[in-house]
């Protein structure tokens, strides 16, 4: 057994109890997290699939440039090989096309691996879950036998 692992046999039914509720709540926080992380993801695709869609023939033409994902400004597209890349949190930077291709494929690399990183946790608290609703039907049954025997002696008792 590793230093981190626990045998939950040798818990009561309370602390079982405490412990279930712990990784129901981190299993709803790492599916939260993997949601946005897919999300975000598919922004990332979503800004890729735009950056392909710009050609030479667009440079001159007028289009909305958008700021937030709701608000977008008349612009007009200069130079379609150099771009303003938004590196995050308000800060942004003049990239050649390819660059800021190679940007974002680096980008969504690094979201999928998170993403897959979290649904490898989220697999093993679910199998820690799993043992421990177990586990903690093991005890019950053992509690109701335990019971069902004192009664069966209280009722010959009578």
């Amino acid at each position: 057994m590793a230093s981190n692992e626990m045998d939950i046999s040798t818990l009561s039914l309370d602390q079982l109890n405490q412990l279930k509720s712990q990784h129901e709540q981190e299993l709803n926080q790492l599916r939260e997290r993997h949601s946005s992380l897919k999300q975000a993801e598919g922004r990332f695709r979503q800004s890729k699939d735009a950056l392909a869609a710009i050609s030479k023939d667009d440079e001159g033409k007028s289009m909305l440039v958008p700021l937030t994902q709701s608000l977008y400004v008349p612009g007009k597209l200069c130079d379609v090989d150099s771009l303003l890349v938004e590196l995050g949190t308000g800060y942004y930077l003049e990239k050649k096309k390819d660059d800021a291709d190679a940007m974002i494929d680096r980008k969504i690399k690094l979201v999928a691996d998170n993403a897959e990183n979290i649904t490898t946790v989220v697999a093993q608290k679910t199998r820690n879950h799993e043992a421990i609703v177990m586990m903690m039907q093991h005890k019950m049954a053992q509690i109701q036998e335990k019971k069902a025997e004192f009664d069966r002696q209280q009722d010959r008792g009578a």
